[in-house]
């Protein structure tokens, strides 16, 4: 599991896995013990920042950040609050 991405720390709960040079999959568990890790979001860096499509169950939502840490941010938030919902 990655620590960082070019300076940028990872939250310990996210698997960060490098598509290309301007995209990521974000992968975790999302409800602890379920085994084998979920797909959480993308993240696809364009001229304007930072696009994050959230996965949830069924749905997406995309949202925007201005750095990478805010993307990964907002990845480590859902997750958090999703579990706190249930």
């Amino acid at each position: 599991m990655l620590m960082s991405y070019e300076g940028t720390p990872i939250p310990d709960e996210l698997d960060f896995v490098a598509l290309t040079d301007r995209t990521w999959r974000v992968c975790g568990n999302r409800f602890p013990g379920s085994g084998s890790p979920d797909t959480l979001a993308y993240i696809e860096q364009d001229a304007a920042g930072f696009e994050v499509m959230l996965l949830r169950g069924g749905h997406a939502e995309t949202r925007r950040a201005d750095c990478l840490a805010a993307a990964l941010a907002l990845v480590a938030t859902d997750v958090r609050d999703g579990l706190s919902a249930e």
